[in-house]
C-alpha cells in the first residue's frame, strides 16, 4: 500500500509539474509574442524618424520609404497582443494566492498590464500616423510635435516593461511554486517508512539530481536575470526533453527578451540626448549642461564660455553635393569640433548646421581665444579638401546674472555679426554688440504704438522712364521718426515688426495711407508697394488690399507689389504667398520682383511664376561703371527682361554714367537720387501732374 501511495504520490506529482510547466510555457509564448510587437515598434520608430529626418530638410519624401512606415504603422496598428486562447486559460489556472510584490492577484496584474499596454500602444501609434502626415504635409509642425511622440514613447516602453516585469512574476512564481509541490512531495514520501527506506532514499536521490537541482538552478538564474547580473550566463537544462528543458528554454527566451529590452532602453536613452547622424550631445543635452555649469560656476567661481556656431555656406554644400555630402560635411565637422576641445568640453548639434560649444574655465575669455585659434587652425587645414569646411562663431562669457537662455542667444548674436562681416570668422559678444541689442530691444518696445503717436509716415520716390525720365509712379517708402533717436532706418525697425509681427498692421497702414494719397495724382501714375513675407502668413491679405484700393478708388492697374524672392518661392508660406500674388494678378495688378539677382534661386523663380517686372538690386547698379561682373549682370538681366518681355527697372541710379549704361542696355525705367530723393508728399501737394 505504502508502494502504492508513492507512486500515486509520484504520478500527481508529475501531472502537477507538467501543469505548472504549462503555464509557463504559456507565459514564455506571451513573452515571445510581446518581444515581436516589440520589433515592429522599432521599425516603425526607424523609419517614422528617416522621413521626418528627410522631411526637415525640405526634401519630398520617398515613395519607398513612405511606404514602409505606412507598412509598419498599419501592422504596429493592428497589435494582435499576446492574450491568446492559450493565454487566458493560462492566467485563468493561476491560484488566486498568486500574488505579485504589491499583494494584488498575478493573473489579473498580468491583465491590467497588457491594456495598458495596449492602450500605450494605440496612443503611439495614433501619434505615430499624425507625425507621418505633418512630415509628409506639413514639415515645419514636426518639431512641436516631437515632444509628445517621445512621451507616447517612452509611455509605450514603461507599459511594455510593466508587463514583462508581469509576465516573468508568473514565471517565478510558478517555478517556486513547482519547486514547494516537488519538496513536499518529497517530505511525504519519506514518511512512508523505514521498510522504504532504501528506495526512498533513492527515489530522493533521483528526484534531486533531475528535478530539485534543476529547479532551484534555473530559479537562481532568475533571481540573477532579474537583478541585472550575469546576464550572458547560460540557462541549464536546455538539452532536456522533459518538462524542465521546456521550463529552462522559456527561462532563455526570458533572458533574450530582457537582454534586449534592457538594450532597447539604453538606445532610447541615448538618442533621446544626442543627435542621430553625427552622434554628438542635441539641443537637450546641451541646455540641461549649459544650465548645470553655469549653477555650478556660480560655487566655483568659474567661467562658462558657449560658443554658437554655423557652418558657412552650407546650403550651397548641398546644392553641389547632393543631401549625402552634406551629411558627410556635418559628420567632419563634428569630428573637427569633438577633436579641438578639450575632453571636459561639450560639443552639441543643435540641428540643421548649426552647433555648439560649453567650455568651462577660471581663465575666461583667454580660454576661450585658445580654443578658437585652434579651431580655425583645423579649419584651415580642410581648404584643400573636395569639400572645404568654414565656420561663422559667436561666442559669449557668463555673467552672473545671465540664464542659459541669454547666454546662448549672446553668442548667437555674435555669430551672425561674424556672418555679417565675412564669414569664416569669429566674434565675442562684446560692448558694442550689447548696445546695439538695448537699442533693439528699445526700438523694438518703441515701435508699438508708433503709428498711434505719428511717428512714423511715408516718403515717396519716383520711377521714370529710361529715355525720357517722365515721371512713371513713386514707390512708398515707410519711414520713423523717433521723437529722441531721430530718423531710424528702415533696415533696422523692419526686421524687429516682422519678427514681433507687428508688420501685418503696418503693411496695411501703409497701404492705406499710400492709395489714399495716389488717388489724388494724375491716373496714369503707378503706386508701387512692399510686401514682407511675413505678411504672407494672413490668408486674406490679397482681399485686404484690393478692398483698400476699392475704398479709395485705385484701379489695380495701376497698384504695383514688390516682394523679393524669400516672400515668394523660398519662404516656408511658398503656397499662400503665390495664391495671394495670383489673385492680385488675377484683378490687374502688377507683381515685382524686388533686389533681382541677389538670391540664390531667382532664375528658378521666374520659371514657378510669372513677374509682370524685375527690380535690379542697388548693389549692382551702384558698382557697375567700376566693377566689370557687375556691369555683366545689368546687362545681362535687362536681356532676361527683354527675353521674357517683362519690364526692367534699375533702382539706386545717381549718377548721369549709370543711367547712360542703363539706356545703352535697353532698360526700362529707372529709380535713385538721379531721378529724385523719397520725399513726403504734403497734402496740398497731393494731386501731382
Amino acid at each position: 500500500m505504502l508502494a502504492l501511495v508513492l507512486l500515486s504520490g509520484g504520478v500527481l506529482t508529475v501531472d502537477d509539474v507538467r501543469a505548472e510547466n504549462d503555464r509557463v510555457q504559456q507565459l514564455s509564448r506571451m513573452l515571445a509574442a510581446e518581444e515581436e510587437h516589440d520589433q515592429v515598434q522599432q521599425v516603425l520608430r526607424l523609419g517614422l524618424g528617416e522621413v521626418t529626418r528627410i522631411a526637415e530638410r525640405g526634401q519630398p519624401v520617398p515613395a519607398a520609404a513612405r511606404a514602409r512606415t505606412e507598412d509598419a504603422l498599419r501592422r504596429f496598428a493592428q497589435d494582435p497582443g499576446v492574450m491568446s486562447v492559450e493565454a487566458l486559460a493560462a492566467l485563468h489556472r493561476l491560484d488566486h494566492d498568486r500574488l505579485t510584490d504589491g499583494g494584488e492577484p498575478l493573473a489579473r496584474a498580468v491583465r491590467t498590464a497588457m491594456t495598458e499596454r495596449r492602450a500605450a500602444a494605440a496612443r503611439f501609434a495614433a501619434i505615430g500616423g499624425d507625425l507621418l502626415r505633418t512630415a509628409l504635409t506639413d514639415p515645419a509642425g514636426i518639431k512641436p510635435r516631437m515632444p509628445g511622440f517621445l512621451a507616447g514613447l517612452k509611455r509605450l516602453e514603461h507599459a511594455r516593461s510593466e508587463l514583462r516585469l508581469r509576465l516573468v512574476r508568473g514565471i517565478d512564481v510558478e517555478v517556486s511554486h513547482n519547486a514547494r509541490k516537488m519538496q513536499r512531495s518529497i517530505d511525504r514520501v519519506l514518511l512512508g517508512g523505514a521498510v522504504l527506506l532504501l528506495v526512498i532514499l533513492l527515489l530522493a536521490t533521483w528526484l534531486r539530481r533531475r528535478v530539485i537541482v534543476p529547479i532551484a538552478e534555473i530559479a537562481d538564474r532568475l533571481r540573477q536575470f532579474n537583478a541585472g547580473q550575469d546576464a550572458s550566463a547560460v540557462v541549464p537544462g536546455l538539452d532536456r526533453r522533459d518538462e524542465l528543458g521546456e521550463l529552462a528554454r522559456g527561462l532563455a527566451e526570458y533572458r533574450h527578451a530582457m537582454v534586449e529590452r534592457r538594450e532597447a532602453e539604453r538606445r532610447v536613452a541615448f538618442l533621446a540626448h544626442h543627435d542621430m547622424l553625427t552622434g554628438l550631445p542635441n539641443r537637450l543635452m546641451f541646455e540641461e549642461r549649459l544650465a548645470h555649469e553655469l549653477a555650478r560656476s556660480r560655487r566655483t567661481g568659474e567661467r562658462v564660455a558657449v560658443f554658437a556656431i554655423d557652418l558657412d555656406e552650407f546650403k550651397a554644400i548641398n546644392d553641389r553635393f547632393g543631401h549625402a555630402g552634406g551629411d558627410s560635411a556635418l559628420k567632419r565637422a563634428a569630428s573637427l569640433l569633438s577633436k579641438t576641445v578639450r575632453t571636459d568640453d561639450l560639443v552639441a548639434r543643435l540641428g540643421g548646421d548649426e552647433f555648439a560649444i560649453i567650455q568651462v574655465a577660471r581663465d575666461q575669455p583667454r580660454a576661450a581665444e585658445a580654443l578658437l585659434a585652434r579651431l580655425f587652425d583645423a579649419l584651415a587645414r580642410t581648404a584643400q579638401d573636395e569639400i572645404a569646411l568654414r565656420m561663422s562663431v559667436g561666442v559669449a562669457v557668463s555673467a552672473p546674472d545671465l540664464a542659459f537662455e541669454e547666454l546662448y542667444n549672446l553668442a548667437d548674436m555674435a555669430m551672425y555679426r561674424a556672418k555679417s562681416e565675412g564669414r569664416n570668422t569669429a566674434r565675442f559678444f562684446d560692448d558694442g554688440l550689447k548696445e546695439e541689442v538695448r537699442l533693439r530691444w528699445r526700438l523694438a518696445h518703441d515701435l508699438e504704438g508708433a503709428i498711434e503717436r505719428g511717428e512714423m509716415y511715408l516718403a515717396y520716390q519716383p520711377i521714370a522712364d529710361a529715355d525720357t525720365l517722365r515721371v512713371e509712379g513713386y514707390e512708398a517708402l515707410l519711414r520713423w521718426s523717433h521723437p529722441e533717436l531721430g530718423e531710424i532706418s528702415p533696415e533696422l525697425f523692419i526686421p524687429l515688426a516682422e519678427s514681433s509681427g507687428g508688420i501685418g498692421a503696418i503693411g496695411l497702414w501703409v497701404a492705406d495711407r499710400a492709395m489714399a494719397t495716389a488717388a489724388r495724382w494724375n491716373r496714369g501714375l503707378s503706386l508701387a508697394l512692399n510686401l514682407s513675407a511675413i505678411q504672407f502668413r494672413h490668408d486674406r491679405l490679397a482681399q485686404s488690399l484690393l478692398a483698400l484700393a476699392d475704398r479709395h478708388g485705385i484701379a489695380p492697374s495701376r497698384l504695383e507689389f514688390e516682394v523679393t524672392e524669400s516672400a515668394t518661392l523660398l519662404g516656408v508660406n511658398r503656397a499662400a504667398a503665390l495664391t495671394a500674388l495670383r489673385a492680385l494678378q488675377d484683378a490687374g495688378a502688377r507683381v515685382v520682383m524686388d533686389d533681382f539677382g541677389t538670391g540664390h534661386s531667382s532664375l528658378g523663380n521666374l520659371r514657378e511664376f510669372r513677374f509682370d517686372k524685375l527690380k535690379i538690386d542697388r548693389s549692382f547698379v551702384m558698382s557697375m561703371l567700376d566693377h566689370a561682373p557687375s556691369a555683366s549682370i545689368v546687362r545681362s538681366i535687362i536681356a532676361l527682361g527683354h527675353s521674357l518681355g517683362v519690364p526692367v527697372v534699375a533702382e539706386g541710379v545717381e549718377g548721369r554714367e549709370e543711367l547712360a549704361a542703363l539706356r545703352a542696355s535697353g532698360c526700362h525705367q529707372v529709380q535713385g537720387y538721379l531721378i529724385g530723393h523719397p520725399a513726403r508728399m504734403a497734402e496740398e501737394r497731393c494731386t501731382v501732374a
